[in-house]
C-alpha cells in the first residue's frame, strides 16, 4: 500500500432546515407521516411554477462565506434530465454552470482540503421497502440541498474523517442543517483512485456510495485503497464503478459500471428568472451568521476546559446550545461542563434518550440549581441527586429540596451548638489540632455532617469551626 499514492475526491449533499422546501411551500420535515408533505410543485404538474426559497439562498451564502468562497450573486438555475423511480419530476432543478460559491476550503489539522463548488438544488423521492414492494416516500421530492464538491486533495481515510466532521460542524453551528447522517440529513460519495507515488497521472476512479456514518466512511476508504492496491500488485485493472459499502461483510460491494459520464442534457431552468442578488442582500445574509467553531474552540480552550469535553462540544450543536446557555446565565462554565457535558451526557446514554427530551423549562431548573449549589444551599451530592430528578422527572429544585430534606442549616447559633458538643467530646481531636489542624478539621466536620445529615452549610460550619478551635 505504502507504494501507492490514494487521490480522494468527496461530494456532500446536505439537506437544509428551511421551513418549507427548495421551490415549493410544502413543509419541509422527514418526521412527518409518509407521502404528507407534497404538492403539484414537487411532482412538476402541468400549470406549477417553482419558486425560489429565500432561506435556501441565505444559508448557501452563510456556508460560503465560512468556507472562504466566492459568492455569485447572479443565481441561475439549470435542469438535469434523467430517468429514475424516485425522481418524480424526471428531472432536477440544479446549479450545473452558474454555482452560488466557488473556490472555497476546509482547514484540517495538518493543511487545507479545496472546495471546487458548492450548489443549491432540490432532492429526490425517498424509496422504502415495505414487504416486497419498494414504495416511494414524497416527502423528501424537493427538499433544499446544497452539495458540497471537495478538490482530491484527500490522501487519507483519516483525513477524509477530518473533512467531513468539520464540514459538519460548520453547517451545525451556522444552523444551515442539523447535518446527521443517520438521518440522511448529510450524505457522502467518496471518489478513490490510487496510482503509484510520483506517478503524474491519477488511477481509475472509483465511486463509493450509500454510507451511512463517519466511521463506516473511514472503513470503506481503507478497505478500497486496499482493494485497489492488491489489484495493481497482481496486474489486475481497476474498473471504472460505482460500489456501496457492506456493513455485514466489511466491504466494498459492486453496484454497477460506470464506463462512460452520463448525459444529463442540462440546459437553463426555463420556470426560473435569473435572481441578481443585491450586495445588501448577501451582508445581510453574511450579517446572521453565527461564531464559526474554530472561534468557539478557541473560547473554551481558554476557559481551560478539557480537549475531550471540547470535541464533545462542536461534535454535537444541540448539547453545545445547552451548554453555552447554562454557562452564561449562570456566569459558571466550569459548573456547566459538570452537569452538561459530564452528567446530563451521562444520564441520557444510561436512558438510551437523546437531547430532544430536555426542555427549556429544564434547562432553567439547572441554572437554579447552579445558583444553589453557588450559594451554598446545597452541596455536590445533594446536587447530583436532584439534577437526575430533574431531567428524568422534571422537577423543580426547590421542590426536590424539601421533599428529599436537603435544606441546609445555615443558623450559625444551631450550628456552633452542635460543633461544642463535638469538641467537647472529642479532646483528644483538638489536641492534634495544633500538630495536624487538616486532619482534625476534616474529623470534626465529617462528625458534624453525621450529625446533621449531611445538611450543616459547609463553608459556613468550616468557619465557626476555625473560630472555635482557636479559642
Amino acid at each position: 500500500m505504502n507504494n501507492f499514492l490514494p487521490t480522494i475526491g468527496i461530494e456532500v449533499h446536505i439537506a437544509l432546515n428551511t421551513k418549507s422546501k427548495m421551490f415549493s411551500p410544502s413543509r419541509n420535515n422527514h418526521n412527518d407521516p409518509i407521502n404528507t408533505n407534497i404538492n403539484e410543485i414537487d411532482l412538476a404538474l402541468p400549470g406549477s411554477m417553482p419558486s425560489v426559497n429565500e432561506m435556501a439562498v441565505v444559508k448557501a451564502i452563510r456556508l460560503a462565506t465560512a468556507l472562504n468562497m466566492k459568492i455569485d450573486q447572479n443565481v441561475r438555475f439549470d435542469r438535469k434530465n434523467y430517468f429514475y423511480q424516485d425522481l418524480p419530476k424526471g428531472f432536477q432543478i440544479t446549479q450545473q454552470f452558474y454555482p452560488i460559491g466557488k473556490d472555497g476550503k476546509i482547514d484540517i489539522s495538518n493543511k487545507s482540503i479545496g472546495v471546487e463548488r458548492i450548489h443549491m438544488e432540490e432532492d429526490t423521492a425517498k424509496q422504502l421497502m415495505i414487504g416486497d414492494k419498494l414504495c416511494l416516500d414524497y416527502n423528501r421530492a424537493g427538499v433544499p440541498l446544497i452539495e458540497v464538491v471537495s478538490r482530491p486533495d484527500i490522501h487519507s481515510a483519516v483525513e477524509a474523517y477530518e473533512y467531513l466532521n468539520n464540514l459538519k460542524r460548520i453547517v451545525s453551528f451556522l444552523d444551515i442543517s442539523d447535518a446527521k447522517m443517520e438521518d440522511g440529513s448529510m450524505r457522502a460519495d467518496i471518489n478513490i483512485s490510487i496510482a503509484p507515488r510520483g506517478s503524474d497521472k491519477l488511477g481509475t476512479k472509483v465511486e463509493i456510495k450509500n454510507i451511512n456514518s463517519f466511521n463506516n466512511i473511514m472503513k470503506a476508504i481503507d478497505y478500497e485503497i486496499d482493494r485497489q492496491s492488491q489489484l495493481l500488485l497482481t496486474n489486475n485493472e481497476v474498473k471504472q464503478e460505482t460500489r456501496r459499502w457492506d456493513d455485514a461483510t466489511k466491504s466494498t460491494i459492486f453496484m454497477r459500471a460506470k464506463t462512460n459520464a452520463i448525459e444529463y442534457s442540462y440546459f437553463t431552468e426555463p420556470n426560473i428568472i435569473h435572481i441578481l442578488l443585491t450586495t445588501d442582500f448577501v451582508n445581510n445574509a453574511i450579517g446572521t451568521i453565527n461564531k464559526y467553531p474554530s472561534v468557539i474552540k478557541k473560547e473554551l480552550e481558554d476557559l481551560n476546559i478539557n480537549s475531550s469535553l471540547i470535541n464533545l462540544l462542536l461534535d454535537d450543536y444541540d448539547l453545545y446550545k445547552i451548554f453555552n446557555k447554562v454557562a452564561t446565565t449562570s456566569n459558571n462554565p466550569t459548573q456547566a461542563i459538570t452537569w452538561i457535558v459530564i452528567e446530563l451526557v451521562a444520564i441520557l446514554k444510561k436512558q438510551a434518550k437523546s437531547l430532544e427530551i430536555i426542555s427549556n423549562e429544564q434547562i432553567d431548573s439547572i441554572i437554579e440549581m447552579i445558583s444553589l449549589i453557588d450559594k451554598g444551599e446545597i452541596n455536590g451530592k445533594q446536587a447530583k441527586t436532584i439534577f437526575e430528578k430533574i431531567i428524568l422527572e422534571n422537577k423543580k429544585p426547590k421542590d426536590l429540596i424539601e421533599q428529599l430534606g436537603f435544606k441546609q442549616i445555615t443558623d450559625q447559633n444551631v450550628i456552633t451548638d452542635i460543633l461544642n458538643k463535638i469538641i467537647q467530646n472529642n479532646p483528644n481531636m483538638v489536641q492534634q489540632y495544633n500538630e495536624r489542624p487538616e486532619r482534625a478539621e476534616k474529623f470534626f466536620i465529617g462528625q458534624l455532617m453525621k450529625e446533621t445529615h449531611g445538611q450543616a452549610n459547609p463553608v459556613v460550619s468550616m468557619k465557626l469551626l476555625k473560630e472555635l478551635l482557636k479559642k
